[in-house]
C-alpha cells in the first residue's frame, strides 16, 4: 500500500462521504481524489518529474491536503514547511531540501520575495490563490495517474529540531508514514462514522499521520480548525457533532481550565474521546478535562523520526502516562545499561516504521541510530504495570549544583494547581556560559494578583527545598513553538 492508493481506495468506497470540513465548505472523498489528480497533472505539465522535491508552505486548509496528495500522485516528495517560520528560516530550509517547486499562497510568497534570488534550485513558485494557477488546475485532467510508486520510496520531508536541537529534514517513506495510523485508530476506536476535530497543522507529523492519514484510511471526516481558541473548539464540536478531538497538551489545558458554565452552554454530547501528544501532560488537568467535557483522554508519545511509539487506548490507560509501548523499548542510563523499573533513563526504540534518515545528514543519522536502536534524548520511566511516563527532553532537565535532577513538568504541574495561575513554564535561564538560574515563568488568570513571596511559600509547602524555583517571572504569555509546545529554548536563552 502507498498513500496514493490509500486516498483512491477510500474515494472509491465512500465517494460522497465528507472528507474535509472547513467552515461552511465540505469536500467529499471523490472531490478530494479528483482535485488532487488535477493538481498532479498540472505539476507534471509544469515539468515536475518523479522524485522531485516540492515544498508546501500553506495555511491549515483543504487546499493543503489536496496539494499534498497532488505532489504524491505526481511522484514527488512533499517538503513540509511551517507557516510560523520567517523568511531567513524558510530560505535555509528550501535550500537544504533541494526543493525545485514551492507551492504557497500570496501572503507567504511576498514574505519570501527578498530571499528568492538566493535559491537558484527553486524553479517554480506556484501561488494557489493566483487566478492563472487556479485556471490551469481546473483545466487539467481529473483522471487517475498511473505513477509507479514503491512503498519504500521517500514521500515526505518534515523539518524538526527535536532530538539534536537543530533543524534537520526527517525523510519518511510511504511505509514509515503508514506504520502507525491504523494502530492509533484501533486504540481510540476511530471508524468511518467519526468526525475528527483538528486544530493541528498538517506540516507536523501529529497532524499529518495520526489525524489526516489515519482518518483517510478509515474514511472518517476531518474538520479543519485553522486557528485554535478554546471557544472556537467548543463551537465547532457542537456545530459539526465532533466525536474525536486531537490536540497538544497546551490546547487541552486551555479547555480544561475554562469555566464549567461556559462549557455546559455548548452541546458536546457527541464528543467521546480526546487524543493528546507532543509534550508532557498534567494528570490533574487531564482529569479535569475528562470531567468537564465528558470524554475519555488517550495520550500518545511519538517523534517526528519514529511516529507513535507508545499510546494509551480506550481500554488500557493511566492518566499521567503515555500508555504502553507499541514497539521495542529499552530505558538506559548514562552508562548505556538498562535501568531498573521505576528509574528514569533515556528511551531508545527499535521500530519497523522509522524514518529513512535525516536528509543529506548521514553524520546526524548515525548519532541517533545505533545498532538499529533510535536514541530519543527523552527521559522516561516505566512503572511496575508497564505504563510509560514521559518526563522531558534530557537537555531540559535542571541539574542543581549538588547534582540533583529536577524535571520541569513536576514544578509546572504544581504551579498550574494554584487558582491564580493560567500558564507556567520552568527552565534554567542562562546568565553565563556555564551558569543558569532555575526560573518559573508564570501567566496569571485575568484579574488575579500574586507576589513572588506568596508563590515561593506555595512552592515550599508542596516541594522539596531544592526544587523550589530560585526566581519567578510574571509574564503576559509563555512562548510556544509552532506545534503548541512551550518554547523552552527561547526561555533558556532569556529571549523574552
Amino acid at each position: 500500500m502507498n498513500l496514493k492508493k490509500v486516498l483512491e481506495t477510500t474515494a472509491r468506497e465512500v465517494p460522497k462521504k465528507p472528507a474535509l470540513i472547513f467552515d461552511s465548505r465540505r469536500v467529499n472523498y471523490q472531490e478530494l481524489d479528483k482535485v488532487s489528480n488535477r493538481i498532479a497533472h498540472a505539476l507534471i505539465e509544469s515539468g515536475m518529474k518523479k522524485g522531485d522535491h516540492a515544498a508546501l508552505l500553506m495555511s491549515h486548509s483543504p487546499e493543503w491536503v489536496s496539494h499534498y496528495f497532488g505532489v504524491i500522485k505526481a511522484g514527488g516528495v512533499a517538503v513540509l514547511l511551517s507557516t510560523a517560520l520567517k523568511a531567513p528560516e524558510l530560505s535555509s530550509l528550501l535550500r537544504d531540501s533541494d526543493a525545485s517547486i514551492l507551492i504557497t499562497e500570496k501572503q507567504f510568497s511576498q514574505l519570501l520575495t527578498p530571499v528568492l534570488p538566493e535559491l537558484p534550485r527553486l524553479q517554480h513558485v506556484l501561488e494557489i490563490d493566483n487566478g492563472s494557477y487556479r485556471t490551469r488546475v481546473a483545466a487539467s485532467s481529473a483522471l487517475p495517474l498511473d505513477t509507479e510508486i514503491d512503498p519504500g520510496d521517500k514521500v515526505t520531508i518534515i523539518y524538526t529540531s527535536g532530538v539534536l536541537g537543530r533543524q534537520k529534514g526527517v525523510v519518511h517513506t510511504h511505509t514509515s508514514l503508514l506504520g502507525t495510523p491504523e494502530i492509533v485508530s484501533a486504540g481510540i476506536g476511530r471508524t468511518r462514522d467519526d468526525v475528527v476535530i483538528d486544530p493541528n497543522p498538517f506540516f507536523y507529523l501529529l497532524g499529518l499521520g495520526e489525524v489526516l492519514i489515519g482518518s483517510i484510511i478509515k474514511g472518517a471526516t476531518v474538520v479543519i480548525v485553522p486557528h485554535f481558541t478554546p471557544k472556537t473548539i467548543l463551537e465547532v464540536i457542537e456545530r459539526e457533532r465532533g466525536t474525536i478531538l486531537y490536540g497538544v497538551p497546551a490546547m487541552h489545558n486551555a479547555l480544561a481550565m475554562m469555566r464549567r458554565e461556559i462549557i455546559e452552554s455548548h452541546d458536546l454530547s457527541s464528543l467521546r474521546v480526546a487524543s493528546t501528544a507532543g509534550a508532557k501532560t498534567s494528570a490533574y488537568l487531564m482529569e479535569m478535562l475528562e470531567n468537564k467535557l465528558g470524554l475519555t483522554l488517550c495520550e500518545t508519545y511519538g517523534l517526528s523520526e519514529l511516529s507513535v511509539v507508545s499510546m494509551s487506548t480506550l481500554t488500557d490507560r493511566r492518566l499521567g502516562t503515555v500508555g504502553k509501548p507499541i514497539c521495542q523499548l529499552k530505558i538506559i542510563g548514562d552508562d548505556g545499561r538498562e535501568v531498573a523499573t521505576g528509574e528514569i533513563g533515556e528511551a531508545v526504540f527499535k521500530v519497523p516504521w522509522a524514518m529513512q534518515g535525516y536528509y543529506k545528514a548521514p553524520e546526524l543519522t548515525v548519532q541517533v541510530f545505533k545498532d538499529g536502536w533510535f536514541h530519543t534524548g527523552d527521559s522516561v520511566r516505566m512503572d511496575e504495570d508497564g505504563y510509560l511516563e514521559y518526563i522531558e527532553k534530557k537537555s531540559f532537565i535542571i541539574v542543581t549544583p549538588a547534582g540533583l535532577k529536577i524535571s520541569p513538568w513536576e514544578i509546572e504541574s504544581l504551579l498550574l494547581k494554584h487558582p491564580s495561575i493560567a500558564e507556567a513554564a520552568y527552565v534554567g535561564v542562562k546568565i553565563a556560559k556555564d551558569e543558569s538560574v532555575p526560573t518559573a515563568f508564570v501567566v496569571l488568570e485575568k484579574g488575579q494578583k500574586l507576589t513572588d513571596d506568596e508563590l515561593a511559600c506555595f512552592c515550599y509547602q508542596n516541594l522539596a527545598d531544592f526544587k523550589v524555583p530560585k526566581r519567578f517571572e510574571f509574564v503576559e504569555s509563555i512562548p510556544k513553538t509552532g506545534s503548541g509546545k512551550t518554547n523552552r529554548r527561547e526561555l533558556q536563552e532569556g529571549e523574552l
